[in-house]
């Protein structure tokens, strides 16, 4: 069953000073049109809710119409437990279809946060004029994978930086680790292991670590210098050659599975 982002102006009344239970809803635009025309569904269903912060909701339909949606929340599903570490994916900014793979499947593992980084040997150029409406794009990719795995909250989708300006401001936040095809033949285990043993794992702390990953040129001998000029990381992917998307998604994948969060 699919979920709907709950924005603060979809609700009508919060009868509740506490949370969400008995508040009623408006949906409208695309996604009243999806439950009333493609899902069907009819009053007194219930309907899956998110605030994009971290609740989940269980709510009833009361009302359907392709213009719009109304309903009640019934109540909020219990959160899980939080999570002692945060991913944050600073990718080399990629073409069009392996840049949004790679937002849409992060989400889908749990990514934090998505800042696009350029590159001298970032292929992709940014006009001012598209910039707009390229974030409209992929914003749009974030919430759709974030409804279909039924994650929670949204990741944050940043602006795009400079590399040494984004290896800068990782460095000062927590753990920067980096993937490099330079190191080919060697393990993700090899150094990943020991770079996260130390990650906290204390209840109520929340661990930052920033993950940089190359477009499809590659890193600069100059971009190695400086990230490990600031303490990043380095580690690789094994003997094969993957291309910049494949890279994102395995490269997160392990760091992921060595932070014991998949």
């Amino acid at each position: 069953m699919p979920q709907f982002l709950l924005k603060p102006e979809a609700l009508i009344e919060k009868p509740d000073p506490q949370g969400l239970k008995g508040a009623h809803f408006r949906l409208t635009g695309p996604d009243a049109f999806h439950i009333a025309k493609v899902l069907r569904r009819r009053a007194g269903e219930a309907l899956e809710l998110f605030d994009g912060h971290g609740g989940r909701f269980h709510g009833t339909i009361s009302k359907v119409s392709p213009e719009e949606i109304l309903g009640v929340i019934v109540d909020a599903v219990k959160p899980p437990p939080a999570q002692h570490a945060r991913l944050h994916l600073f990718p080399g900014l990629l073409k069009a279809a392996a840049w949004e793979w790679v937002l849409e499947k992060g989400t889908e593992l749990g990514v934090a946060s998505f800042t696009p980084v350029i590159t001298p040997r970032t292929v992709v150029l940014l006009e001012r004029e598209h910039t707009h409406a390229k974030r409209e794009r992929w914003e749009k990719i974030l919430l759709t994978a974030a409804k279909q795995c039924k994650r929670a909250d949204l990741p944050r989708l940043n602006e795009p930086m400079r590399f040494s300006d984004a290896i800068h401001s990782a460095a000062d936040r927590g753990l920067t680790l980096l993937s490099w095809e330079g190191m080919a033949g060697a393990a993700a285990h090899e150094s990943l292991g020991a770079a996260l043993k130390d990650v906290t794992r204390e209840e109520g702390k929340t661990a930052e670590l920033s993950l940089f990953l190359g477009p499809e040129g590659g890193f600069t001998d100059e971009e190695i210098e400086l990230a490990e000029a600031v303490g990043a990381v380095s580690f690789g992917l094994g003997p094969n050659t993957l291309r910049a998307e494949t890279a994102a998604l395995a490269a997160t994948t392990a760091v992921l599975y060595e932070l014991e969060l998949l």
